[in-house]
């Protein structure tokens, strides 16, 4: 699952959005975030993207046409992000894995998280596009993924 996701996030940060993509070593704060299920053979899982809203107003730009999103702009952009970026995943995962049901659920917006990442995750990828931090993580330990929150 994990390089399959770092195959669709390299293609669509340098394919789709003809951006640079460079791994972060640091997260920071101040992020929106999405969750996506991707159910295998049945068995969901849960991944979450974060990132911060110069990004989104970078992608909102050069997809959009627009960069200065409001709230609800922003929710609808991170979860069609989500669901670019985690279908192409499941594609690759598709290729590799004939023998295997893949199929995506509907992204979430988790909203605006001002402090630090309350959510822990066993697994994570950490990117930078045009220096700005972002976060595409999976196996959450502490998120309630019925009520979108953090436990």
């Amino acid at each position: 699952m994990k390089e399959a996701v770092k195959e669709a996030v390299k293609i669509f940060c340098e394919n789709i959005l003809g951006l640079e993509l460079e791994d972060a070593k640091t997260i920071g704060n101040n992020f929106y975030g999405a969750s996506i299920p991707i159910y295998e053979d049945g068995n969901e899982k849960n991944l979450f993207l974060f990132f911060k809203k110069p990004t989104l107003n970078k992608i909102a730009k050069i997809l959009l046409l627009e960069d200065n999103l409001n709230e609800d702009e922003l929710d609808d952009l991170l979860k069609e992000v989500s669901n670019q970026i985690i279908g192409i995943a499941k594609v690759k995962l598709e290729e590799k894995n004939q023998n295997i049901n893949y199929k995506l659920g509907t992204p979430e917006f988790i909203g605006h998280i001002s402090a630090t990442m309350p959510i822990k995750f066993k697994d994570n990828l950490l990117y930078k596009i045009k220096n700005r931090t972002f976060l595409v993580a999976m196996e959450a330990q502490n998120y309630d993924t019925q009520n979108s929150r953090v436990k």
